[in-house]
């Protein structure tokens, strides 16, 4: 992941107090957030936490109860010092500066990306003697230039959701929001979407992405943003988070391993590499995982240790062909964390 956006402190959104309600419940609770220009924050929580609440007022779809949403506003590529309030009076500032795609896109059947496109590049005010290049430019960014006339309801979900994110680029703003881009995806459509916003990110865009995809946040965020119960209850590079808990996870596999003694593979290990763990609990630290042929040990994240666990794992003779850190299991263990503390002083 890049750390670009620590040598860049200009802030392009700013949350202040952001809260929404709906009646007695308290949907977004107080959100403070500063998000700077040529990131990707991650905005990762449950169900119901209040993700997409959020980004709908961030949208301006629903009005806020208190608090507000802050950018910094500009044109034709050129920064201005002051950051813009967010109000019903001047959405031509969020067309003009932020693209969005809010839940899953929807289009008629019957258009063309062409003509969607045209739409809402002329909607968003984009100069339209350059529109046919711009939507030409975009379609070909994403690999769907040979769609460009085909009818959107011969299109599969990974490609209707490819058209939907140049629906909400197509007028070149330097902040793309995007509320759970890759869900319902197969693979392959996922690896393209991740690319996708990688690319982005290479041209200088700020991104807000929420997502249920651990994994996928974890690839590509520079910063994770953790809410549950409509509070922001983290927000850091994965490295501090993982830095703050005091955890994390090595995976390694072993060649010509016998999955019908995984049981007294793992005693051994058990012998082997707890004591360099730099752990001092015991239920569950070490699992295998059958599907991948891994397994999976919890140590204190220290590269030293880490370093000692490979060491102590070839000295007693382990054939070890694949060693890591894999993120996405630490995120996992990091995001059930947090949330059950947060949950659990929610009910105090």
């Amino acid at each position: 992941m890049s750390q670009e956006y620590n040598n860049n402190h200009e802030i392009l959104i700013k949350f202040v107090n952001l809260t929404k309600r709906f009646g007695d419940f308290i949907a977004v609770s107080n959100v403070n957030l500063e998000i700077k220009r040529g990131e990707i924050v991650g905005f990762l929580g449950p169900n119901g936490a209040g993700k997409s609440t959020t980004m709908k007022l961030m949208a301006q779809l629903l009005k806020p109860t208190e608090g507000e949403v802050w950018i910094r506003e500009s044109r034709n590529g050129i920064g201005y010092e002051n950051l813009v309030k967010l109000t019903n009076h001047n959405k031509d500032i969020l067309l003009d500066n932020i693209g969005f795609l809010i839940e899953s896109p929807a289009f008629y059947g019957n258009l063309s990306p062409r003509t969607i496109l045209k739409y809402f590049g002329k909607l968003k005010g984009y100069p339209r003697k350059k529109l046919n290049s711009r939507i030409e430019k975009v379609l070909g960014m994403m690999g769907m230039e040979e769609w460009i006339d085909n009818k959107i309801k011969t299109f599969s979900k990974g490609m209707r959701q490819k058209i939907g994110i140049a629906s909400a680029i197509i007028h070149d703003p330097d902040i793309i929001v995007l509320d759970e881009p890759q869900t319902g995806l197969d693979p392959k459509a996922r690896k393209d979407v991740r690319d996708f916003i990688f690319d982005l990110k290479k041209m200088g865009k700020t991104i807000f992405l929420s997502s249920h995809l651990l994994y996928e946040i974890g690839e590509v965020a520079d910063r994770i943003a953790i809410i549950n119960n409509g509070e922001i209850i983290a927000f850091d590079t994965l490295d501090n988070l993982e830095a703050k808990s005091e955890k994390s996870i090595i995976q390694f596999e072993i060649l010509a391993f016998q999955e019908e003694k995984v049981q007294s593979y793992i005693e051994e290990l058990k012998k082997v590499i707890f004591p360099v763990t730099g752990i001092d609990v015991t239920a569950q630290w070490i699992k295998y995982n059958s599907d991948s042929r891994r397994f999976q040990v919890l140590f204190d994240g220290k590269p030293s240790n880490q370093f000692k666990i490979l060491k102590e794992l070839i000295y007693k003779g382990y054939e070890i062909i694949e060693f890591s850190v894999p993120k996405a299991g630490l995120l996992e263990d990091l995001f059930i964390e947090l949330t059950k503390k947060n949950t659990i002083k929610m009910e105090e």
